[in-house]
């Protein structure tokens, strides 16, 4: 297998798990998981109020 075919594989199985809200651990790397933002309301100068949407969003946790 090739260095290129490797990653693909490995990208592809760490989005699978993380589509399903599960933790990733690689050892010697770090943990992946999902962080849920909250939807948030955020004033701009002009005075106009922006509504920022709920979002997940990926995490990692380097390994000590």
């Amino acid at each position: 297998m090739t260095e290129k075919k490797i990653e693909k594989e490995i990208a592809t199985i760490l989005a699978a798990h993380l589509k399903k809200h599960d933790q990733v651990q690689i050892n010697g790397l770090g943990t992946f998981s999902i962080s849920h933002q909250k939807q948030e309301q955020q004033q701009e100068k002009d005075g106009r109020i922006v509504m920022n949407p709920p979002a997940d969003t990926i995490a990692f946790t380097p390994e000590k």
